[in-house]
């Protein structure tokens, strides 16, 4: 294995191939669309493509790869949510203080 692993038995980035890093993305990509569609966490949205990658007997990769895809033609970002995130995106600061959320009412 040419791969560097860390402690939590995961390989080492800066060794990894640009396939791997690929994977990863897009990996990582999907689990931030559950993550935001089902308020879930990292790991629990990890889970969830796992288990439906084991139930169809698909790569993870695969199974991210087309959710990521398809998402663009879902109707997920209703105007009120885009005005909150482009808000959010507007007061972010190195600080990182916490907003509440809810951007002023001409937003």
């Amino acid at each position: 294995m040419s791969d560097v692993f860390e402690e939590r038995g995961q390989p080492s980035l800066g060794r990894a191939s640009p396939e791997l890093l690929a994977a990863r993305a897009v990996i990582e990509q999907a689990k931030g669309a559950l993550m935001l569609v089902y308020g879930v966490d990292a790991q629990q949205a990890f889970g969830m493509l796992r288990r439906r990658s084991q139930e169809t007997n698909v790569k993870l990769r695969a199974l991210a790869a087309q959710l990521i895809a398809e998402l663009p033609s879902l109707d997920l970002a209703p105007p009120e949510l885009r005005a909150k995130v482009d808000y959010l995106l507007h007061i972010a600061h190195p600080g990182g203080t916490k907003s509440s959320g809810t951007p002023p009412a001409e937003l």
